[in-house]
């Protein structure tokens, strides 16, 4: 079908892979084995591991990416003086890109340990930035 797109899975019983249409749903026969399983269009995954290991990267990354943006331009432009300041407010606009870019991705994929993480991430960092603001 033209101008539609396509999701590959695994087969649940024998592990090749199987192309189906993005938005198709329902009970399909692989064409490898012959046996039967079920697609609602979601993130499928059995590995609990996987789906935690997602969840772990969408938490962290965005620190990394933080505290990696940091150093580099700390490091490459030695900041005099309130110079940091600048560079901490650009680092944290990458993070916050970055993070929402995360999440939105996560959504449309219906990948939800990705989503779940990003926000979490989210709400770590804003309740992180809040209590430095009060110890100030």
């Amino acid at each position: 079908m033209a101008g539609s797109n396509m999701v590959v899975i695994q087969c649940p019983h024998c592990g090749e892979d199987v192309e189906l249409e993005d938005d198709a749903s329902g009970l399909f026969d692989c064409p490898h084995c012959g046996n039967n399983f079920d697609w609602n269009g979601d993130f499928q995954s059995s590995d609990l591991k996987a789906k935690f290991l997602l969840f772990l990267f969408s938490i962290f990354s965005p620190s990394i990416l933080f505290i990696t943006s940091l150093w580099l331009m700390v490091s490459v432009f030695s900041p005099r003086s309130f110079e940091i300041i600048l560079y901490l407010v650009i680092s944290l606009g990458i993070c916050a890109l970055y993070t929402i870019s995360l999440a939105i991705y996560g959504g449309l994929k219906k990948n939800k340990p990705l989503l779940q993480g990003a926000l979490l991430s989210i709400v770590a960092t804003y309740l992180t930035i809040f209590m430095m603001g009060e110890l100030l």
